[in-house]
């Protein structure tokens, strides 16, 4: 019998509302249905966790926080709760500052060494060594960005809006939204980490999100600002930035922002969420050069798109709607690519991430 798999989706919300959902999907029924609710985090808007599945880790999205002291801190915090393995329960959250505003991203070293986090508002990343527990310790390195773009509105100031690691974890890449860079950090033979590179796009292109391709030869960026798809090619830390192609349809002329993209787990597809058009964009990946060739749009059902994911066998995608509170169930059309409409959603309050194991 297949296994079901295990949803974690995080959401926008106040430390006494749901901030967490833990769902379950029944691959062999297409049945996708909520387990468990949690509060006592604000803002948990986006989530990562360990290969083991014994801990979820998440950014509360905030400006401030309330200490360990019960003091008013400036900047937001990163959580860790333990995940009990019999009951996929979570434990009680470990805290940490971020030391900058509005966290929005986390992830880990393939090694699960280290964590890093984007300030959004904070123009910085902040970095974590992991314990053997599992839990971050506290703030170890923190590097600040500066420099602006042509969009005044956005683009005042830096504005570090994810973090991706090679999949060999020697390098850390930060895409900034408020600079047009994506920024490269190292790490050096005594697990410490340094400035290394940065990589410019086109000006008010606003990258976003980072997606590696299987062969770790290829990286897109999703820039949110002008709804664009851009290829770099990848060698020891280095991008070299290829083709720019656009995730909406030559017809639509309104206002939208992409927010997410993944290539599937075979590297055949990449996926992205534009928001306004409200739609997952999809993209053929040519076998031998990695290039791009549009493969259509599929509408999410929803509004605002901020997120979804893919299932580890690339058979499933779930879109989180942020602005109308649901989360949509997809099936994969195994050939095409196209994201089929599965007929499950959930409701969840302003639904921001999706995981899923």
């Amino acid at each position: 019998m297949t296994r079901a798999l295990e949803i974690w989706i995080g959401g926008y919300g106040a430390k006494n509302e749901a901030g967490i959902t833990r769902a379950e999907l029944i691959p062999a029924t297409g049945e996708l249905f909520k387990t468990s609710e949690y509060s006592g985090i604000d803002d948990a808007s986006f989530l990562r966790m360990n290969k083991a599945g014994t801990r979820l880790y998440a950014v509360s999205e905030t400006n401030d926080h309330i200490d360990a002291d019960g003091d008013q801190a400036e900047g937001g915090q990163i959580a860790s709760f333990p995940i009990d393995a019999e009951t996929r329960k979570l434990g009680p959250g470990q805290f940490q500052p971020t030391h900058g505003a509005h966290p929005c991203h986390l992830t880990l070293t393939p090694t699960e060494d280290w964590l890093a986090v984007s300030n959004y508002s904070g123009s910085s990343v902040t970095m974590y060594v992991i314990a053997p527990d599992t839990r971050p310790g506290p703030p170890s390195i923190r590097f600040r960005h500066s420099g602006s773009g042509p969009n005044e509105q956005r683009q005042e100031a830096p504005h570090p809006h994810s973090v991706a690691f090679s999949p060999d974890g020697r390098y850390l890449f930060v895409p900034d939204l408020g600079m047009d860079k994506i920024m490269i950090y190292a790490r050096d033979p005594e697990s410490m980490w340094s400035a290394y590179d940065a990589v410019s796009l086109e000006p008010g292109a606003g990258p976003r999100h980072l997606a590696f391709h299987p062969s770790g030869q290829t990286v897109y960026s999703v820039n949110e600002l002008d709804s664009t798809v851009t290829r770099f090619t990848h060698e020891d830390g280095k991008l070299t930035r290829q083709e720019s192609l656009s995730t909406l349809p030559a017809s639509y002329k309104e206002e939208s922002y992409c927010a997410e993209i993944l290539v599937s787990p075979d590297g055949r597809f990449v996926y992205a969420s534009n928001r306004g058009h409200d739609s997952i964009a999809v993209f053929q990946v040519d076998e031998s050069t990695a290039e791009l060739r549009p493969a259509g749009h599929v509408s999410t059902r929803g509004k605002w798109p901020r997120n979804f994911a893919l299932s580890p066998d690339g058979a499933w995608l779930i879109a989180a709607n942020q602005n109308s509170d649901s989360v949509v169930l997809f099936r994969i059309e195994p050939q095409s690519g196209l994201p089929i409409y599965a007929g499950t959603e959930i409701a969840v309050s302003k639904p921001v991430c999706v995981l899923i194991r």
